[in-house]
This record gives structure tokens, C-alpha cells and sequence, in this order.
């Protein structure tokens, strides 16, 4: 229900929200009464629960500065369409105009919304979101993130009060929950050097939106013994045959019962002509069967009393409508059962360790690392596999359609599966975007997203500002940014921050130290270090004092560090030395290093002796010819994560920077 102007006023004050209060007039002596009372010049203004925006209908009224103005403008304002009355309010004196908003989205609940107002948040949409509740540190990253913050710092003599812009919004918190408000316009809202004022108010109550949702553990799928893959193949190329070569190849130590009525053996396993057939319990079973044959293939997994099956099949809800209807029956006959589905139009799952999976790409011998991959698409799971293979993974999970088990799910196994440290994941959509908010909010490990479909047009159909102005991309950004989130834009980057976040420590602070053995890598780092909000580190007295012992008498000692007239001096090793230095020095939280190819060839590629600093190193090098692209590989088994350009190693270093300033 869309509250008038008098009560959503009346409201706020309820709460300590200092608003210009208004009084509520039906007839043109009320009005009257009401301007005298208040003292001249007042704001008259048409209220009507069905009048959308009351300046579109030229509405509101500026100035009126008698008693027969008020009554000419009292008859303009009721001859408006759905006018109920008119609200008489004392003129503001002006200040720096912002507008809060709330607005519910589909996904995330209740949202918050801070800008500049005007033209600001009308045609620049220089405005910032976060989900409520807000903490203080929320609110105030809301208002230093809009570009007209500099206004409200101060500006040519005028200044806005910070504090109590920081306040208001966090009175959101009980207004919203305790008043069921699920839209909200504060516009504008004077801010004053001291204190704020809201002129303009409008709130809708109702009920607001609900995400309980019981997670429930799905780890028993990389728990199982037995696996029976239905639709297996003796051509190796498809699917069915793939993932028992995978199995093999991979070294699953538990039970492989291929399910294929016309084969008697394949790669060494029995075959049998049906699940029912199978003689021993099956955990888990891998569906590998066109989408037509799937429901009986079902079916009989659920008589089994099988836990489990990974349905790798297209051709559901994906793909047609019957489709939709196939994948609805199949989730229906395994809730029956209490069997779950990963899956359908998904890889599945592996496991590095067990050599459990039920991928069908071709798969070589993968590293047992840190990284949780959790993926909407079976082909990015796969593909993340290719750059990061040496680095290794603890588990990945490729969700599909996500019939049944969702992101939220993969996502609270992985952030309780003790293998793993890191969780890298790629979404396009969520079944529950509060509850996954709420798990990587709580989560203590760092958690890297990528989620496509940002350009979508999306904006909900609503009544305020706020809802209309927002998106569901800006809502997740705003979500990622509360949690800590490494939020991604590209596959690249994705593998970035992964990488680093894998295998170093978090950083203390933003202070970058940076090494390069050319004068153009130097600045090149410099432009990143700056354009990605870190700061370049001021060396110690120690650190200047060493540099200068080994550097010619010309050479300036600056930071970035230009080695190579270090190394003219005093040889290729001192690539090892400098770098040791640099981890000594407390000044300096970070490092990016371009690697000295001279000095690795003299003195190997075993970095493992920088963990003891814990001090996050990260190195640029080129591997455009095979023997720097092994020299990369083995690098990066020390510990150490290699980028080829100073701006994606600074880049990744940036996303280390926001999971440790949130999880400090």
C-alpha cells in the first residue's frame, strides 16, 4: 500500500528521521490554516495514492508566499486527476540535495540505494546499493563511492554532513524490518553542514520477501564408492565412454559398473544391461542417455536406492519446452526417493584427489590444489582446468540447469570442505541470491565470481526511483562488495585471482613494492598500481640504503625499481636479493616483480623461499616460446603465480587487497 506524504513523514520521524514535517489539507481553508501555521513561503503539494510522481503532474509547488496564492494553488493541485488532498510543508532552505531509497529485488530482498540527486541520479545514475541490514562500514562505503562525494566533502565553501547521511541510512535497518516497507524514496534529503533534512517522502508497505531455505550437505557425492554410468559407450569419444576413461585414467579407487545392454566389457569393467541388474549398492550414477530416455533410466536408479546421479544429458528445460517437462519429472521422481540431481546439461563433478568424476572431456592427470570451482556451465568448468591444471583443485562441481542441487548448496559444501582454501565460481543465475549472499558474507575463505548475463535490460517494472534505477547486475555487485567478494568481469580474470588467491597470502595493506628489469615495464606498473586504487610503497631507510650499496652511483633508486642497472653492477642474482629485500622491508605490503630471465637461468626457478615473508609476490613474465612457459609452470608449483603484463598481475593484486580489507 503506498502511504500519503503526511503519514510516510509521520512514519519516519517515529524513527528519529527528521523530515519537513507537512500537514495534510482536504479543503482550501485547511490549507490555508496550514500556510499561516507554518509561516510563509510554503511548498504545496497534490496527494493522491494513485499519483505515481507528483512533479510529472506538476504537483508540487515552490514558493508560495500568500494567502491567496495558497488558495489558487489549492484548486490547481485538486483539479489533478486522483488528487486526494494537498499537503502544505515549509519551504527548506537549500542544501546539498541527495536521495535513499529502498526497493526489494527479486533475488536479494531489501536493497538500499544513496546518490546525489538532480541530474546526478536522474541522467548520471551516480548512485551506490547495498543490501540491508547496513553496518556502519556499509553506509559509509555507500556515500564515498558516489563520484559527487567530493560535493559532500566540500566544495567551494559548501560542505554536507557525512555523519548524519552515515545515520540515516542505518536507520533503514529498523524502518524497513519493523515497518514491512518494501519500497522507499527519500528525495530529496537536505544535507546541511550540520544535520539532514527529508523533504519528500513516499513508501510503500506489504510484505516483504522471504529466503529460509534448508541447505542441505551434499558431500556424499564425492563420498561414493560405487559409481554406475548409464549410457556407457565403447566409443571413447563419447560421453559414456569418456567418463569411464576418465575414471580409469584418473584412478578411481572405488567400484565402475558400466550400464550397457549390448557390450560385455569396457576398458576392464563389467558390463550389465541395466542399473537393476547391478548386483552390489550403488552411490552414485552418472546418466549419459538421451533426455527422452531419462525418466525410466531414473526411475530404476531410484528403486536401486541410489543417493545420487549426475544427469550429463542436454535436451531439457534448456533446450524445449517438453524438455521442461521431462526435467520437472525426473526432479519430481528423485524427491520422492530422496535421491538428489546434479545436473541435467552439466559435467558434474571431480575430485583430484579420489580421481571421482563425471567429466567427458578429455582429462589429463589434474594437480591436487585449494581451488573449489563451483560452475553454471560445464563447458567453463572444463576450461578452467586448462590454465590452472598444475596449480591443482580440491573439488569442482558444474551445476547445469541446476534441477535440483544449486549454487548455494555447491557453495556451502566447498566452504566446509576442508581441502578447500579457495572458491572460484561462474554464475548466470541464482535460485537464491539472499541465502548465497549470506553464505559468502559469513564465508572466512576468499571466494572469487564471474557471473555472466550483466547486459541483460531487466529493470523491474516499479513505482520509485530506486527500484526503477537499479539492476539486478548492480545488486549482486553491491551484494559481492559487502561480502568481500572478489567480483570478476572475464575468464581471464577470473583465472587471475584464483591463481593468486591459491597460492599467497593476503596482504597486510595496499602498499605495492614493484620490481622490473625495464624502464617501460616500470611505468607501465606504476599506471596499474595507481588506476587500481594501491598506492606505490615508500622504501625504509634499510631497503634505500641496501638498493644504493647495489645499484651504480647513477641510477636512481625510485619504485617502481628499475633492476637492470642493478644487475649491470652487481650481477644476474641480485634479482633474488632485491627480492629478498623487498620482503624484509615492513613499509611495503605486496610485491610484483617482473621476472630477471638471466637470474632464473643461473639460479633456478624455486621461489619457495619468499613463503617464510608472508608477503604476497606476484611475477610478470612472458611465455611466448616453450622453455619460459615450463620455467612459468614450475614457478608457479613453488608457490609463486606468474601474469604475463604488469596490469594483470596488478589487477589480480587488487582482488587479494578486497578480500583482506573485508575478512580483517
Amino acid at each position: 500500500m503506498l502511504l500519503l506524504e503526511h503519514e510516510s513523514k509521520a512514519l519516519l520521524e517515529k524513527y528519529g528521521i527528521k523530515t519537513a514535517k507537512c500537514i495534510f489539507c482536504e479543503t482550501e481553508e485547511q490549507a490555508v490554516k496550514a500556510a499561516k501555521e507554518i509561516g510563509f513561503p510554503v511548498v504545496m503539494k497534490v496527494a493522491g495514492r494513485e499519483i505515481v510522481h507528483k512533479s510529472d503532474v506538476g504537483g508540487v509547488i515552490l514558493n508560495v508566499k500568500s494567502e491567496d496564492e495558497v488558495r489558487e494553488v489549492f484548486q490547481r493541485l485538486m483539479s489533478i486527476p486522483k488528487a486526494e488532498g494537498v499537503n502544505v510543508q515549509p519551504q527548506l532552505e537549500k542544501g546539498i540535495e541527495v536521495i535513499v531509497g529502498v526497493a526489494e529485488n527479486e533475488q536479494f530482498g531489501s536493497v538500499a540505494m544513496f546518490g546525489l540527486g538532480g541530474v546526478f541520479v536522474e541522467v548520471l545514475k551516480d548512485v551506490s546499493f547495498r543490501l540491508l541490514p547496513l553496518t556502519r562500514r556499509d553506509a559509509e562505503e555507500m556515500v564515498r563511492e558516489v563520484k559527487g562525494y567530493k560535493l559532500l566533502e566540500g566544495y567551494r565553501g559548501v560542505r554536507g554532513d557525512v555523519g548524519a547521511v552515515v545515520d540515516l541510512l542505518l536507520k533503514l535497518n529498523e524502518v524497513v524490518e519493523r515497518e514491512s516497507i518494501v519500497e522507499m524514496d527519500l528525495n530529496p534529503v537536505f544535507v546541511y553542514e550540520r544535520g539532514a533534512v527529508v523533504a519528500d517522502a513516499r513508501i510503500v508497505v506489504g510484505e516483504r520477501k522471504r529466503f529460509e531455505m534448508g541447505v542441505e550437505d551434499i558431500s556424499f557425492f564425492f563420498k561414493a564408492k560405487s559409481v554406475a554410468v548409464i549410457g556407457a559407450s565403447r566409443n571413447l569419444l563419447k560421453p559414456g565412454g569418456r567418463v569411464l576413461s576418465n575414471l580409469k585414467h584418473l584412478g578411481f579407487r572405488g567400484k565402475v559398473y558400466p550400464v550397457n545392454p549390448n557390450a560385455g566389457e569396457i576398458l576392464g569393467y563389467k558390463c550389465y544391461p541395466s542399473v537393476r541388474a547391478i548386483p552390489d549398492k550403488v552411490d552414485l550414477a552418472v546418466i549419459a542417455v538421451p533426455s527422452k530416455n531419462a525418466i525410466e533410466v531414473v526411475k530404476e536408479c531410484a528403486e536401486k536406492g541410489v543417493k545420487g546421479i549426475i544427469v550429463l544429458s542436454a535436451g531439457f528445460a534448456e533446450g524445449w519446452e517438453q524438455g521442461k517437462e521431462l526435467e520437472r519429472q525426473i526432479v519430481e521422481i528423485a524427491r520422492k526417493s530422496g535421491m538428489r540431481i546434479v545436473g541435467p546439461n552439466t559435467m558434474g563433478i571431480l575430485d583430484p584427489e579420489s580421481g571421482l568424476t563425471s567429466f567427458f572431456s578429455v582429462l589429463r592427470k589434474i594437480g591436487q590444489g585449494n581451488i573449489g570451482v563451483l560452475a553454471q556451465s560445464g563447458a567453463v568448468a572444463n576450461f578452467i582446468l586448462l590454465p590452472l591444471w598444475h596449480v591443482g583443485f580440491s573439488k569442482i562441481v558444474a551445476i547445469g540447469n541446476k534441477a535440483d542441487v544449486g549454487e548455494v548448496e555447491v557453495l556451502n559444501f566447498l566452504l566446509k570442505d576442508e581441502k578447500t582454501r579457495v572458491v572460484a565460481a561462474y554464475l548466470e543465475g541464482f535460485t537464491n541470491g539472499r541465502k548465497f549472499y549470506e553464505l559468502m558474507k559469513a564465508s572466512t575463505k576468499p571466494i572469487v565470481v564471474l557471473k555472466s548475463g550483466r547486459t541483460e535490460a531487466g529493470k523491474r517494472s516499479a513505482l520509485s526511483h530506486t527500484a526503477s534505477i537499479s539492476t539486478s547486475e548492480e545488486i549482486f555487485e553491491a551484494a559481492c562488495k559487502q561480502a568481500g567478494v572478489a567480483k570478476v568481469y572475464d575468464f581471464e580474470e577470473l583465472v587471475d585471482a584464483a591463481k593468486a588467491l591459491a597460492l599467497q597470502p593476503l596482504p597486510r595493506g595496499t602498499r605495492v613494492g614493484v620490481i622490473q628489469p625495464s624502464g617501460a615495464e616500470c611505468v607501465m606498473s606504476a599506471d596499474a598500481v595507481v588506476e587500481n586504487g594501491l598506492e606505490l610503497a615508500k622504501y625504509s631507510e634499510k631497503t634505500l640504503e641496501r638498493l644504493y650499496e647495489l645499484a651504480p652511483e647513477w641510477h636512481s633508486i625510485n619504485n617502481p625499481l628499475d633492476l637492470y642497472p642493478i644487475a649491470e653492477k652487481s650481477g644476474d642474482e641480485v634479482f633474488n636479493e632485491v627480492l629478498k629485500v623487498f620482503n624484509e622491508d615492513e613499509n611495503i605490503d605486496a610485491i610484483v616483480a617482473g621476472v630477471f630471465i638471466p637470474s632464473i637461468m643461473k639460479l633456478g626457478v624455486d621461489f619457495s623461499w619468499t613463503r617464510k615473508f608472508s608477503k604476497p609476490v606476484l611475477f610478470t613474465m612472458k611465455d611466448d616460446i616453450e622453455e619460459l612457459r615450463q620455467a612459468r609452470i614450475e614457478i608457479e608449483r613453488s608457490g609463486v603465480p606468474v601474469y604475463p603484463t604488469p596490469e594483470r598481475a596488478v589487477r589480480a593484486l587488487r582482488h587479494m587487497v578486497t578480500v583482506a580489507k573485508r575478512k580483517s
